[in-house]
């Protein structure tokens, strides 16, 4: 999962004892100044937290003695929290799948929270990081996606037409970010890319089915108009269908034929 630098150079360190190092030595890592690669340029950018890079240690963040813990760091204690709350939730909704819900359950006031507290989260950090692309917004973004569908997969029956719109107003844009983050990160052809993709294509379809004028109240680019949203519509399944081709589903079949061929 994506976790700060700090992070992940601590994990490496204990796991593997390899050290991705700090600014100058991350940047040699990923050969910025030789490559000039775009994808290498993303990720570095997506560490920057108000335009710099943070310090770090091979034992995780530094700061100074008494001093407030990094921005990062506290935007990965509250999502490690809201994760587990949605692990949680999933849990709670399987392992009952027929209890009836009402507008006073506990399950659906859970679940309305989490979506409510993940939107919170991410308008607090991209103010805090100063960096729409960072690595940690695309985990925030993923985690709202997800809370937004346990509402939808399991407590549509007490959620009423215009709940379920707002649901997924705010379901979209989560989407378009997060899409337009991991293709600078991961490239076009990532299964996350299509995952997204696939989850933008639905969210489209389920507002120009249900609510056509909110959808383009949402403003979003290459979607101000009616046609324009079929058009992006149709290229998230196009491109959601050609990454699947991409990694086939009976792979482990095709490699124990190529072996007994």
């Amino acid at each position: 999962r994506e976790v700060s630098h700090a992070t992940r150079r601590k994990i490496l360190w204990d796991q593997h004892r390899f050290d991705i190092g700090d600014e100058g030595t991350f940047r040699k890592v990923l050969r910025l100044a030789e490559d000039h690669n775009k994808r290498k340029t993303a990720v570095y950018d997506s560490e920057l937290v108000q335009g710099s890079f943070p310090e770090s240690n091979r034992t995780g963040t530094k700061e100074d003695s008494g001093g407030d813990p990094p921005v990062a760091f506290n935007i990965e204690n509250s999502l490690d929290d809201l994760e587990d709350m949605v692990v949680e939730l999933q849990a709670m909704f399987l392992s009952k799948p027929d209890e009836g819900l009402s507008m006073s359950s506990t399950s659906f006031e859970r679940a309305a929270a989490l979506e409510l507290t993940v939107w919170e989260l991410i308008t607090a950090a991209k103010a805090s990081l100063g960096n729409n692309n960072h690595i940690l917004l695309s985990r925030c973004r993923r985690l709202h996606l997800d809370s937004i569908e346990i509402l939808l997969e399991h407590c549509s029956s007490i959620l009423d037409n215009k709940a379920s719109t707002e649901l997924m107003a705010r379901f979209l844009p989560s989407a378009r970010e997060l899409l337009e983050s991991q293709k600078l990160r991961l490239g076009n052809d990532h299964t996350d890319v299509a995952r997204t993709s696939n989850d933008i294509s639905m969210g489209i379809q389920a507002l120009l089915s249900h609510s056509p004028k909110r959808l383009l109240s949402l403003q979003l680019e290459d979607m101000r108009s009616l046609d324009q949203c079929s058009r992006f519509e149709h290229s998230c399944r196009n491109e959601k269908e050609r990454i699947e081709k991409l990694f086939p589903k009976d792979a482990d079949n095709i490699i124990a034929m190529v072996k007994e061929a």
